[in-house]
């Protein structure tokens, strides 16, 4: 299994957020407190797609099963529809199995030409039964009055330090305990989205195996190595 998927956030604990009241309101709508539809914007890898994915999901509750809620690619979906029958269809499946409301995920929304942008804004004024989450790189590229019908809500980049809890959970995933201080000497230098930072820690898993493969007398260890390649030293 690709490392990205292996470790990717199941809920919304699981995602590390800048703004502590970004991470509230998505769990009021997590928890169907709020119920407009919902606009995540902001820079690439920030975890917007697999945050509104969640929020869907955990919605959903325990009526929640695969296909119940797979989320629309804008693009791919202007491909094949002119209409949003499916996404009522969708609607209409989930109310029917005990859901609060209809919910939809639109992946970047803004690669939604003008016309579909002005069709949906119609279909979401006609139908109340259900609400979007919506997804995008390029908020000015979303025309005007459907974005009205939105909460935005900026997903911005983490710091380095608020990075430090995911590191620590996913090293200990690896069978690779490493302390808070040691996962912020790992993360000296980086800067970047989640996905550079899947694959920043992915590098460091196989300089860990690689160090412990060479290290045989006496046995390495991973948290020795982990001490070794952060310079923190074994006291």
């Amino acid at each position: 299994m690709k490392f990205d998927k292996k470790h990717e956030p199941e809920t919304l604990d699981d995602v590390i957020f800048a703004d502590a009241d970004v991470k509230q309101t998505l769990q009021d709508y997590a928890n169907n407190q709020r119920h407009k539809h919902l606009l995540l914007y902001g820079p690439k890898g920030t975890g917007k797609s697999v945050t509104a994915q969640i929020v869907l999901k955990e919605r959903m509750c325990v009526i929640w099963q695969t296909g119940l809620g797979d989320a629309w690619n804008a693009s791919s979906y202007q491909d094949k529809w002119d209409n949003f029958n499916p996404m009522l269809q969708q609607w209409n499946m989930q109310l029917s199995w005990g859901a609060h409301t209809g919910c939809s995920v639109i992946d970047e929304i803004d690669q939604f030409n003008l016309p579909m942008q002005h069709r949906l804004r119609a279909f979401i004024d006609q139908y109340e039964m259900g609400f979007v989450i919506a997804t995008t790189n390029n908020l000015h590229l979303v025309d005007g009055p459907l974005k009205d019908r939105f909460r935005p809500l900026f997903v911005e980049y983490p710091s380095v330090q608020q990075w430090v809890p995911r590191v620590v959970s996913v090293m200990a995933a690896e069978g690779i305990p490493v302390t808070p201080i040691q996962a912020a000497g790992l993360l000296q230098g980086f800067q970047g989205s989640g996905r550079s930072l899947n694959d920043w820690m992915e590098d460091y898993v196989f300089r860990l195996q690689r160090m412990m493969a060479q290290v045989t007398t006496p046995p390495a260890t991973a948290q020795h190595c982990a001490h070794t390649i952060n310079g923190a030293g074994s006291k």
